[in-house]
């Protein structure tokens, strides 16, 4: 089918500094580059910014705000996202519906039951059995879940668990696809092993009260008595930044650990790639259940910058970190952690096997190789 123009609709995570870059954007900057117009609908997660949307007709880029900033109860504000979503492709009839969550989805079919659109793409970058706590809510969820999978002409799953996932459900088997949270592999910086700060550390996170931080940072004080020259970079920011500041002013660590704040993701990925290895640690509850179905984006961007990772196996994306050796995965303990950062900065061979094997598996897993399969 010959691609003219794309419509993704997506709801998008924000923060003080700006919207958080996701696997919506990673898509756009594919479409960009292949010279295909879209408009990408960026909805709010939470009340406090106006939805955007982002239009590109081939030669240009163009950013606008639409909607109103309120506060509305969830089902309204869903049936307007919905109903504005089906809209805007009435009138631009695209060729694809790309709807990044179920929502989203659901408004894809409604656009091609009216003959607006030709095929629809269900993404489904995150899954959870509790997304609300509301039991209501959560049934509703499940339904609009299944439905869209069931009902798409493809299901695009971030993770291998999620395909399992909907194995499990009866949805056919040809029309699920996976494509994980990777990056461009081409548009990460790779720096020669001379210009890597064999002392440096990186960690991307978002900055909320979570018992990481604390083996973080008892795992780097013991760490940094054997390397004195050993320094973290935190990039991010949220709610409990001031007092994980403050706890390593008290912890006496503030010459070692720096605070980034969020970073655009060009910059993110340019200090990611000064560093010798990278943290993706997750915690996991009934609260965070939607993390063992994730992909992670962060670990994904260490790999494709040439930076293997120490991580914990919550998420999928570890299982491909343990299978190319490309680098530690952990049980989150301060003991494990450690044994783990002492090993990837004292043996430097052994670094240097998991950072050939960390650019391997990244450009093995390409995003813009696997939507090429997809697309072309």
């Amino acid at each position: 089918m010959k691609i003219r123009k794309v419509l993704l609709a997506n709801h998008f995570f924000f923060t003080k500094s700006g919207s958080v870059h996701g696997p919506a954007n990673v898509i756009c900057e594919y479409f960009r580059k292949r010279k295909k117009q879209y408009i990408l609908l960026n909805y709010p997660l939470i009340f406090g910014r106006k939805p955007y949307y982002e239009k590109y007709d081939g030669k240009s880029v163009f950013y606008k705000d639409f909607g109103i900033n309120i506060a509305l109860p969830l089902p309204v504000k869903s049936f307007l996202e919905i109903l504005n979503s089906i809209i805007v492709g009435i009138f631009f009839r695209p060729d694809i519906y790309i709807g990044v969550d179920p929502l989203n989805a659901v408004a894809g079919l409604f656009l091609k039951g009216l003959g607006f659109v030709k095929k629809t793409l269900f993404y489904s970058v995150d899954y959870t059995p509790t997304r609300f706590e509301n039991g209501l809510l959560n049934s509703a969820y499940q339904v609009i879940d299944r439905f869209s999978a069931r009902f798409s002409d493809e299901v695009w799953n971030v993770s291998t668990r999620i395909i399992e996932l909907r194995v499990k459900q009866n949805i056919k088997e040809e029309k699920i696809k996976f494509l994980p949270n990777s990056p461009n592999f081409g548009a990460c910086p790779r720096l020669p092993i001379s210009k890597v700060d064999k002392n440096k550390i990186v960690m991307v996170a978002g900055l909320t009260h979570n018992p990481v931080f604390s083996l973080v940072l008892e795992s780097f004080a013991s760490v940094s008595r054997k390397h004195p020259k050993l320094t973290m970079n935190i990039i991010g920011t949220g709610k409990y930044e001031a007092n994980l500041r403050k706890i390593v002013d008290n912890m006496g660590l503030s010459s070692k650990i720096k605070f980034l704040g969020q970073l655009e993701n060009k910059e993110v990925l340019r200090e990611v790639a000064k560093c010798r290895l990278g943290l993706a640690l997750y915690p996991y509850s009934k609260r965070f259940s939607w993390v063992y179905y994730g992909d992670s984006k962060k670990t994904r961007e260490y790999l494709a910058c040439g930076v293997p990772v120490v991580m914990n196996d919550v998420v999928a994306t570890s299982e491909d970190v343990k299978k190319y050796e490309a680098g530690i995965v952990i049980k989150p303990t301060v003991k494990e952690l450690s044994r783990a950062l002492n090993l990837l900065l004292t043996d430097n061979d052994y670094w240097l096997n998991c950072r050939k094997n960390a650019i391997r598996l990244a450009k093995d897993y390409d995003l813009e190789r696997i939507l090429d399969k997809v697309f072309l």
